[in-house]
């Protein structure tokens, strides 16, 4: 798949700089990887917490329980 990005110039200037032409698609790829691997370990974490929040777990509770007269 190809995909179009905007880089600002000078940014593009030293990735072509220091990145040999046949490598750049390896490089740029690595790099989206592990921003990605980054946001979902955050994502991750942020779900372990919440659910050992035992506030938010009572309170969860509280509103599955809730009854609001609607007969199926």
């Amino acid at each position: 798949m190809r995909v179009t990005l905007s880089i600002p110039d000078p940014v593009a200037e030293r990735f072509k700089a220091a990145i040999r032409p046949r490598r750049r698609s390896r490089v740029v790829t690595r790099l989206i990887i592990e921003e990605l691997t980054r946001r979902d370990n955050t994502l991750a974490a942020a779900c372990r917490s919440a659910n050992r929040d035992k506030a938010l777990q009572r309170e969860i509770d509280d509103w599955q329980s809730f009854d609001d007269g609607v007969q199926e």
